[in-house]
């Protein structure tokens, strides 16, 4: 746990997190989830809507969150882009769930069952609450259990992974142009942190 805070910070488990860290990663968040939430006034189904361009504001949430956590390095401000932007990415996805369950499936089981089948229900399932298990680790735990290591590293790859087939292979249209960026943005990133990797063990 951080001992001492910097200026203009806070600190919160192991995080210190800056206002300009806080800027960057809130501005985003709430335009976007503004521009999702908003955008559906001029259509007649404002809940399908919501529930399609939340998703597309998560994915473009989710992505610079990714990508920090794949980068190399453990600085105080690459942490805080992660954790603020894994969360506020979480904050836009469960808006999409509430609209998807309450508007597009009615709040009926049978109806979620039905549209999505019982493999994706039971994985969009896992998917929510591995995150938000991750999240809670992320905030309130701050000790040295090698398990939430792992698991958060099998996390991101299973949502990263999620997102990608999601956005990229079982649907079309705006989302694969988001889902792709993504997708483009994490391999510059796997290839930065393989290259680095080289170069240090090389002594370069």
């Amino acid at each position: 746990m951080a001992t001492e805070t910097a200026p203009n910070s806070v600190a919160l488990g192991t995080y210190r997190i800056t206002l300009p860290d806080f800027t960057l990663s809130f501005v985003p968040f709430a335009l976007l989830l503004s521009a999702a939430l908003l955008a559906p006034e001029t259509t007649m189904d404002l809940g399908f809507y919501r529930t399609i361009y939340t998703i597309w504001a998560t994915t473009a949430l989710v992505t610079p969150a990714l990508c920090a956590f794949m980068l190399p390095g453990d600085s105080p401000s690459k942490q805080s882009i992660w954790i603020l932007f894994w969360t506020f990415a979480f904050i836009a996805y469960l808006v999409h769930v509430y609209y998807a369950i309450f508007y597009v499936y009615h709040g009926s089981l049978h109806e979620i069952l039905a549209g999505q089948g019982r493999f994706a229900a039971l994985n969009n399932l896992i998917f929510t609450v591995w995150w938000a298990f991750d999240l809670l680790l992320a905030w309130f735990y701050s000790g040295p259990a090698r398990w939430v290591w792992n698991q958060r590293v099998a996390a991101h790859v299973y949502i990263g992974l999620t997102f990608f087939v999601s956005t990229v292979i079982l649907k079309r249209g705006f989302i694969n142009v988001i889902g792709i960026t993504m997708t483009i943005a994490i391999f510059v990133c796997l290839a930065y942190r393989s290259d680095y990797a080289r170069r240090t063990a090389f002594g370069h």
